[in-house]
């Protein structure tokens, strides 16, 4: 049932968009509040991540129906693979730089791609090259990590994924007494990225420029640290045939839909034939 939940949990991601997607950030506040009480403490974090997976499995396990195990699935995918409308978000986004409203199209990068905030004095192209980069790690923490770690583990897998995302977020804002849990916190996605970020740039040399990528992808392989946003960077820019300098967002987007295609024939083939 893992590439049935899968592929439906991804079908209706792609039919909605973000202003119908309730409860995708329905951890976060509960998060903030546990560390708030607890402390941003190493064996506060440990907490907080272990007894909720461990739980979530040991509910499943009690269970032990298929179809729970599948809706449980289904629903947590689709929570956190979010709205699948990046394509129109895009068009959107170009429409307001063509009519000159760059500060419309900033704030629509921030809020739907996740684009640092900051200055882009070189105006539309600049914007552009940082909005490649967000675009494409936003996909790959909200598609490609969850779907490996829910073929690996299921619905804990999944939770495991957002929990070790959001924890991370929260205790980077605390104080600097929680300096500890903080670096494990980091340590601990970067292990969480690690394998599902190696296995998305191999997919973007099949799917893209394979000459060129998979003989960085080779060398980059086995550096373990080396932070998944450096290297998913240098494999989109030598993915595309284009010139670097000249590949656009769009490009970028039909680049990544290309390896989510590939990543779900791989299940399906690993479904059929496992």
């Amino acid at each position: 049932m893992t590439f049935l939940a899968a592929i439906l949990a991804w079908l209706v991601s792609l039919s909605l968009s973000g202003n119908r997607m309730p409860g995708r950030e329905m951890l976060a506040q509960p998060l903030d509040q546990v560390f708030s009480r607890l402390g941003g403490s190493v064996w506060a974090y440990c907490l907080v991540i272990a007894v909720p997976v461990v739980l979530l499995a040991a509910i499943l396990g009690w269970f032990d129906h298929w179809l729970v195990t599948f809706l449980v699935g289904f629903a947590s995918l689709v929570l956190v693979f979010g709205s699948g409308d990046q394509a129109d978000q895009l068009k959107l986004y170009r429409q307001y730089q063509i009519d000159g409203d760059t500060d419309r199209a900033y704030e629509l990068a921030v809020e739907n791609f996740d684009l640092p905030e900051g200055l882009y004095e070189g105006g539309p192209s600049q914007m552009d090259d940082a909005l490649n980069l967000s675009l494409a790690y936003q996909l790959l923490e909200r598609f490609f990590v969850t779907l490996f770690w829910f073929v690996a583990f299921g619905a804990p897998g999944v939770l495991l994924v957002v929990l070790v995302r959001h924890a991370r977020s929260i205790l980077l804002q605390m104080p600097s007494e929680s300096s500890s849990a903080a670096s494990l916190a980091i340590q601990v996605h970067h292990a969480i990225n690690w394998i599902p970020a190696r296995l998305l740039t191999l997919s973007l040399a099949l799917v893209g420029d394979f000459s060129q990528s998979f003989a960085i992808w080779l060398r980059r392989i086995r550096d373990f640290e080396l932070v998944d946003r450096a290297l998913l960077e240098t494999s989109l820019k030598v993915s595309l045939p284009d010139n670097p300098d000249a590949q656009r967002p769009e490009d970028v987007l039909a680049l990544i839909k290309r390896a989510q295609v590939l990543w779900m024939v791989v299940i399906a083939l690993a479904t059929i034939f496992g």
